[in-house]
């Protein structure tokens, strides 16, 4: 689960979806993101660019999490080009997660963090993920 959580996020403004909720309108194109997050066990940072076609023209955060099982969205708020949201989860053998994160995008760039933590019996992790995101041009 863990790594599904941080795929997910680490490609979220790369792979939006649209659906009934908050959402924030993006600019359909293609986009590089350079995410930062810290590595759970370690505490140190590790970086990564990539660069996708966008095609969908909105973000919400329920899709982000529609194919983990027992994750929901608890909390979100849109205001003017800012996104905010929590989630929490519950998975197999009694692991507990929250998720609380916030895009922002004026349509040519972007920038966002989110912050994970995860309770596993006695051990706590925790990810702090950080990104921006800038709009290069049509795909």
């Amino acid at each position: 689960m863990l790594n599904r959580t941080v795929a997910a996020a680490a490609l979220l403004l790369a792979f939006p979806l649209a659906a009934p909720g908050a959402s924030l309108d993006l600019n359909p194109g293609l986009w590089e993101t350079t995410t930062t997050r810290t590595n759970p066990m370690t505490g140190s940072p590790v970086t990564e660019t990539t660069t996708e076609c966008m095609k969908e023209k909105s973000f919400d955060p329920r899709e982000m999490m529609k194919d983990a099982e027992g994750c929901e969205l608890v909390d979100e708020n849109l205001s003017g080009d800012t996104l905010t949201f929590a989630m929490a989860c519950s998975m197999e053998g009694g692991a507990k997660g929250d998720i609380k994160g916030r895009f922002q995008t004026d349509g040519q760039t972007g920038n966002g963090e989110m912050v994970i933590n995860m309770a596993m019996g006695q051990m706590n992790l925790s990810m702090d993920m950080n990104w921006t995101a800038k709009r290069l041009g049509d795909c």
